[in-house]
């Protein structure tokens, strides 16, 4: 977080600098000194402006307070809902909570890597029982879930993921294996967001925001349909990295060269 206010700090300092700068020009009295430095020195007053802003407006976003009140959720802990929770842990978590995309759920790489920028130290904790989850409560984990906040009011990488599109019922059996799964003892390093991906979030590419509360959701019955595949098209978030119409054409930071999901090949 220091790192980054310093940038800002170096940003502001840069637009004080090129709007004298700009100042000086205008007073400039040959014409052929004037306006060139004027337009040059002005853009670059205007871009500075807008990147301080865009970086600003995302480091807020990231660093505020979301004091979302805490839900009650109770876990039953049957071993239908652990087989449940295991499944789906097996195609939503391992992508990014491992190394390989497979079991145990002991921490992955650095999600700034798959993006192939620089967006900071991302990532995905241990959530092993011996990992970030032993000293949280059901309902901590549940407000993770929901809204992507923790304990303290802060924005977790959850929050950029569509987790809070899983069913009351799918989300409580996720917690349940969560509890029951293997411990792994590791450690990942702290999250810290780089600039560049706080201009990502203010200017809107990146979302990055928490509802004010919790409120129940539920899953289309499992059938073969276009809602309830949807569902779990949401729930991959398969629109990520292959963009809004599923085509391949997805905005930065997602990875480049997604495939086009709207082809069916037979």
């Amino acid at each position: 977080m220091l790192g980054n206010l310093i940038t800002l700090v170096i940003f502001i300092a840069l637009v004080v600098l090129f709007a004298w700068l700009t100042r000086r020009a205008w007073r400039a009295r040959r014409w052929f000194v004037k306006w060139p430095a004027l337009v040059l020195s002005g853009l670059l007053t205007l871009l500075l402006v807008l990147i301080t802003v865009l970086t600003a407006k995302g480091m807020y976003s990231f660093y505020a307070s979301y004091p979302v009140p805490a839900s009650h959720v109770s876990i039953a802990g049957t071993p239908e809902q652990v087989a449940r929770g295991e499944h789906i842990a097996a195609i939503m978590c391992a992508t990014c909570h491992s190394t390989n995309g497979q079991f145990p759920l002991s921490g992955g790489f650095n999600l700034s890597d798959d993006a192939g920028l620089p967006l900071g130290d991302l990532y995905a904790p241990n959530i092993t029982p011996a990992g970030v989850i032993k000293n949280m409560s059901d309902d901590e984990l549940w407000r993770i879930l929901r809204t992507g906040v923790d304990a303290r009011g802060r924005l977790t990488l959850m929050a950029g993921v569509p987790a809070s599109r899983l069913s009351d019922e799918d989300a409580q059996a996720v917690i349940a294996y969560l509890r029951r799964s293997p411990p792994v003892e590791k450690q990942t390093p702290p999250i810290s967001i780089s600039p560049l991906l706080a201009i990502f979030a203010g200017a809107g590419l990146i979302q990055v925001a928490a509802p004010s509360t919790i409120e129940p959701v539920s899953a289309p019955p499992k059938s073969i349909s276009k809602e309830y595949g949807d569902y779990w098209v949401t729930l991959m978030d398969c629109r990520g990295c292959h963009g809004p119409a599923l085509d391949g054409n997805a905005p930065p930071p997602s990875p480049p060269g997604a495939a086009n999901l709207t082809v069916v090949v037979p």
